[in-house]
């Protein structure tokens, strides 16, 4: 184990103790593994979940995976071997995590999979967005906005169910569309770990091999986006072209209001910080999750999920949503788009 990642551990450990307004001695003690720090929201959403977690009197250990799987899978073993009685994970790999829920569940520990569907293991529940939809609502967006034209698709990383996911809602709703030939989807790719670098170079090579001009760009995340915009602004294009995002990023939303991009995808992070850390505790105290459950197959069982819905957010709404739910406040928002 790396000295980072022991210090992460302890710090969050300590957080837990002094912040935990619940003194019983037989508090459940929980993981929570993220993947990385390089999306925003990560940030959130171990915040969200420590602090709910934290009320109902559980303790909470956090580690940062830093993007590379072994690592997680290390963490995850020190984490068994700190006593933990649940690790609630967002999979760096969501192949290779599946030695931890395996192990894991040998040691009678509950795995509980956040936002990234583990597959072919053992797990207790999964607890995400409803990524389909999230595909659905951009390309709808996008074909409203400019029916007919050239299409870019931008997803996320192969290996992550999710990316597929939104890739395939892209497509039920883009499919009438290109069939009739009234939108030509000249490239579609995924990008390795949802990298901005990477979709600005790929954007970069769009528009310089394509000689008809770019109408929109279906972007899986605000990461991304913002790699493919700062290649659009390089050519004088950017706020000429629809893009879309999802998860509502700070950055992201100065863009919705500087107009160089239209929409992100909002995904309440507060209700899905809260509800994983209200059921992962049911779940330690023999009781089932509570909710709208549905079941997913992940090639080894069909796993209890809980799905929520996301929303589109634009210029028109961001103050309805974004704001008035203190995800980000006005201030951050408006000021530094205006500098």
């Amino acid at each position: 184990m790396k000295g980072k990642s022991i210090k992460s551990i302890i710090c969050w450990s300590l957080i837990g103790i002094l912040l935990s307004s619940c003194s019983q001695s037989d508090k459940f003690l929980i993981g929570f593994m993220v993947p990385n720090y390089q999306e925003a929201r990560y940030a959130i959403d171990r915040d969200n979940f420590v602090k709910r977690a934290q009320e109902l009197g559980a303790e909470v250990l956090v580690t940062n995976a830093e993007n590379d799987d072994n690592k997680q899978i290390a963490q995850a073993r020190e984490l068994m071997n700190n006593g933990v009685k649940a690790i609630v994970i967002i999979a760096v790999n969501q192949i290779t995590a599946a030695a931890i829920a395996r192990e894991a569940e040998s040691k009678d520990i509950k795995v509980v999979a956040y936002e990234r569907l583990i597959q072919n293991c053992p797990l207790d529940l999964f607890i995400s967005f409803d990524h389909n939809t999230a595909g659905r609502l951009m390309a709808e967006y996008a074909i409203n906005k400019q029916p007919e034209g050239n299409y870019v698709i931008i997803s996320g990383d192969k290996t992550d169910k999710n990316a597929e996911l939104i890739e395939q809602g892209y497509e039920a709703v883009l499919a009438p569309h290109v069939n009739t030939s009234k939108i030509k989807v000249v490239f579609n790719t995924f990008i390795e770990d949802w990298s901005p670098e990477e979709a600005h170079v790929v954007m970069q090579k769009v528009l310089n091999y394509n000689i008809e001009p770019i109408n929109v760009v279906l972007c899986a995340n605000d990461g991304m986006a913002g790699g493919v915009i700062k290649a659009l602004e390089e050519r004088g294009l950017a706020g000429k072209v629809i893009v879309t995002g999802m998860d509502a990023e700070l950055s992201a939303c100065r863009r919705i209001i500087e107009g160089t991009q239209n929409i992100t995808i909002y995904k309440p992070m507060t209700e899905q910080g809260k509800a994983a850390a209200e059921n992962t505790i049911k779940i330690l105290k023999g009781e089932k999750p509570e909710g709208n459950i549905t079941y997913i197959n992940n090639g080894k069982m069909d796993v209890p999920s809980i799905m929520l819905k996301p929303m589109v957010v634009d210029v028109k709404n961001i103050k309805e949503t974004i704001i008035a739910d203190g995800f980000h406040s006005e201030n951050d928002i408006f000021n530094a788009s205006s500098n």
